[in-house]
């Protein structure tokens, strides 16, 4: 019930903060932005981050108006897309849930999966007593807790955020932490990174997705922002 609510209360704000938008222009943009440090968030009213900032040289180089609007985690950024709230959203890697409501657009760029574990530790994260028996904590509504729970891991932690995550592994809270690397070691001084190993993963591509509804609607939009993207990136 009370996820219900959360839910009902954040598409009430996303409508009233979006509607004069789509009032004064029926074909903007309107994407979502999940607070995911250093990728993208808040500061002084305005959103900044590494994805913002691409999406907005890729976004010059063609005629789309947009709007980019910041939404507290992942989660909500599916949830506001499957209400047909935004168009799409930002910097976000593949999944099936994605997948079904929203079209991938090229690579910006890759996003390092990592476990991070303290220095001393000795845990091996390639062993199979590691993914039976280790705490591991990640960042809720991610790619990153999804994989987690699809490859058997014992998740014990999920904080929404990277400060929360660092913290519980510092006092032993959580043996492990999988997240996107440079989102953990943006939470860290050099001299903190010394304190932790770090194993990657996986490489997965993080880019920019648009929903089927507004790819249906404006089918030249995607072959549009696809070929800034690869100007952007090369």
């Amino acid at each position: 019930m009370k996820k219900i609510i959360k839910v009902m209360v954040i598409a009430l704000v996303f409508i009233l903060v979006s509607v004069p938008s789509f009032a004064k222009n029926h074909d903007l943009l309107n994407l979502v932005s999940p607070h995911f440090p250093p990728y993208s968030y808040e500061e002084n009213n305005q959103i900044l981050g590494v994805g913002p900032e691409l999406i907005r040289r890729v976004l010059a180089n063609t005629d789309i108006p947009y709007k980019i609007t910041m939404v507290e985690d992942y989660g909500t950024a599916v949830h506001v897309i499957k209400a047909k709230l935004a168009d799409g959203m930002l910097l976000a890697s593949q999944s099936a849930e994605r997948d079904a409501i929203a079209v991938f657009a090229k690579p910006l760029m890759v996003n390092k999966w990592s476990w991070f574990i303290r220095k001393d530790s000795v845990i091996d994260t390639r062993s199979a007593g590691f993914k039976l028996h280790a705490g591991i904590g990640s960042i809720r509504d991610t790619n990153t807790a999804k994989w987690l729970n699809e490859n058997g891991y014992t998740i014990i932690a999920l904080p929404v955020d990277a400060h929360s995550l660092v913290a519980m592994l510092k006092s032993h809270r959580i043996d492990a932490a999988f997240v996107a690397d440079v989102v953990f070691e943006n939470e860290l001084s050099k001299q903190e990174r010394a304190q932790f190993k770090k194993v990657v993963e996986v490489k997965k591509p993080f880019g920019l997705y648009l929903s089927r509804d507004y790819v249906n609607n404006h089918p030249d939009a995607l072959k549009e922002i696809n070929r800034s993207i690869e100007k952007v990136t090369r």
